[in-house]
């Protein structure tokens, strides 16, 4: 028996779904230029190595799934986020690398929250539980990485609101137009779109209604902050990247 009313997912699905539609509409017309630089690792050793690492990591985490016949759960935002990171390691850079970069910076609430909020409680097999943290960790670490000297992409402004607005509506929309109908017809409770996780603190029949609210409020706070955490970082360690500066591989 599905935890909500056919009624109820109808109604939030259209009035979400239109609501992140148009939301899409005004921040893409209205983000600012990405700047088409000529930018290259220096550090290929670590990128390799970082590359090699997270593959290994994220393909124990495949190999799971595949062992259990879950591999339905690989499209999770977590596992999706994982796929585009690896992706970005490995990406030239241009605009549509920059403009997928930017926008996951954004998406990175979903390993935040799943470390705050951990749910674990279906992990039986050796090393299930350690790979789970291994992973969200470096989902939130790669990005520091990736914008270090030498990195190939830059953040977008802090004061910029288009970006976040941007990655909030494709964030919302997946889950509404992809996640849910698989997860019904699956019979998967993919991202909790189908029932509240049992970590879930607004557990009831509004609990999707609730996590738009809070998610409307977090996408864009995680997000921001991470900016401000990345500068802050880069700063003080100097590895910042000087827009505009054409780098060299050695």
């Amino acid at each position: 028996m599905l935890f909500l009313t056919v009624g109820q997912r109808i109604m939030e699905t259209m009035i979400f779904s239109l609501g992140s539609f148009l939301l899409f509409l005004w921040s893409y017309k209205s983000l600012s230029p990405v700047q088409n630089l000529e930018a290259h690792m220096l550090d290929r050793t670590g990128k390799k190595t970082l590359l090699g690492l997270f593959g290994l990591v994220f393909g124990m985490e495949i190999g799971f799934k595949l062992a259990t016949k879950q591999l339905i759960w690989l499209l999770n935002p977590c596992h999706m986020l994982s796929f585009l990171q690896l992706f970005l390691l490995v990406a030239p850079h241009n605009k549509a690398s920059t403009y997928l970069f930017r926008l996951h910076i954004y998406w990175l609430t979903g390993p935040l929250l799943a470390l705050l909020f951990p749910v674990t409680n279906s992990f039986d097999l050796p090393l299930e539980w350690s790979i789970y943290w291994v992973q969200h960790i470096m989902l939130l670490v790669i990005p520091l990485y990736l914008t270090r000297l030498g990195g190939q992409f830059n953040l977008d402004p802090v004061s910029d609101l288009a970006w976040p607005v941007l990655a909030f509506s494709i964030y919302s929309l997946y889950h509404w137009l992809v996640l849910q109908p698989i997860g019904l017809m699956s019979q998967t409770n993919l991202n909790n779109m189908i029932c509240p996780a049992i970590s879930d603190p607004f557990h009831g029949p509004y609990y999707r209604v609730v996590a738009m609210a809070h998610q409307t409020f977090l996408v864009p706070l995680v997000g921001k902050l991470y900016n401000v955490f990345a500068h802050m970082v880069l700063d003080k360690l100097k590895l910042n990247i000087t827009p505009g500066k054409r780098l060299k591989e050695d």
